[in-house]
C-alpha cells in the first residue's frame, strides 16, 4: 500500500511531540493557543525520544560531576512541575518511562481519519498519559481514546494490525532524514525550533516577520 506523505506542505506549522516527555506536554497548550490566536494550520507528528532520567541516589563516594548532574536534574525536575502548575496540569511521575507505540500509532491513525479532532485527541491523551490512566503501549486502551474521537476504536485496531508500525516508521525515519531528533520541535519555514519557548519567534515568523523580532 503506498504511503501517505509525511509532512502536509499546506500546514503553515509543523509540530513535533512525544507524549513521554514531559516538556512536550507543557508545550502542547500553549501551541494550541498560538495556533487560535493567530488562526493557523498545524501539522502534529509524533516521535519517540529518551524519557528523562531520575536522579541517582546520594552515593558517599558521589564526585563533583555527579553532584553536578543530581542537582541540575532535580531542577529541571522541579522546574517542569512549576509550569505545570501555571498551566493546571497534573504529571504524577515526571521520569514516567512507558512504551509509546500504540498511542504513536493512535496519532497518526486520527491524524489521517479525522485531521479535526487531532488536537482534542492529543490533548486528552497527554491528560490522561501523565494522570497514569492510560498505558500508551497497549493498543486496546489506545483505541478507547480512538473510540472517543473518531467513533471508530475497532476499526484502529484494524488499521494498527495491517499498517501502523510502518506507518510509525515512516514518520520517525522522515523526521530524522529533516534533522529533528527531539521535542518539542517546531518546523517553520525552513526553520526547526527545539522548545516552546520560541513561541515568541514562531509567531513572528508565521504573521510576516512584521517589526522587529522578539529577542
Amino acid at each position: 500500500m503506498t504511503q501517505p506523505d509525511v509532512f502536509r506542505e499546506a500546514a503553515d506549522l509543523t509540530v513535533v511531540l512525544d507524549i513521554r516527555y514531559p516538556q512536550a506536554y507543557l508545550a502542547l497548550h500553549p501551541t494550541l493557543r498560538l495556533a487560535e490566536s493567530i488562526d493557523i494550520e498545524i501539522d502534529w507528528l509524533p516521535l519517540s525520544v529518551a524519557p528523562l532520567k531520575a536522579p541517582t541516589a546520594p552515593e558517599s563516594a558521589d564526585d563533583r560531576s555527579i553532584l553536578h548532574r543530581r542537582h541540575r536534574a532535580n531542577a529541571i525536575a522541579r522546574e517542569i512541575q512549576t509550569y505545570a502548575q501555571v498551566q493546571g496540569l497534573v504529571l504524577e511521575d515526571t521520569y514516567r518511562d512507558a512504551q509509546v507505540g500504540a498511542f504513536m500509532m493512535a496519532w497518526l491513525y486520527v491524524r489521517e481519519r479525522n485531521a479535526n479532532e487531532l488536537p482534542r485527541f492529543l490533548a486528552e491523551s497527554f491528560r490522561a498519559y501523565w494522570a497514569l490512566e492510560l498505558d500508551a503501549g497497549d493498543r486496546r486502551a489506545v483505541a478507547e481514546h480512538v473510540e472517543a474521537s473518531t467513533g471508530d476504536g475497532p476499526a484502529f485496531l484494524d488499521w494498527a494490525a495491517r499498517e501502523g508500525e510502518s506507518r510509525v516508521s515512516g514518520v520517525v525515519d522522515e523526521l530524522h532524514a529533516r534533522g529533528v531528533f527531539a521535542v518539542p520541535s517546531y518546523l517553520v519555514e525552513d526553520e526547526i525550533f527545539l522548545g516552546r519557548q520560541h513561541l515568541p519567534m514562531i509567531s513572528w515568523i508565521l504573521e510576516g516577520r512584521d517589526g522587529p523580532g522578539p529577542i
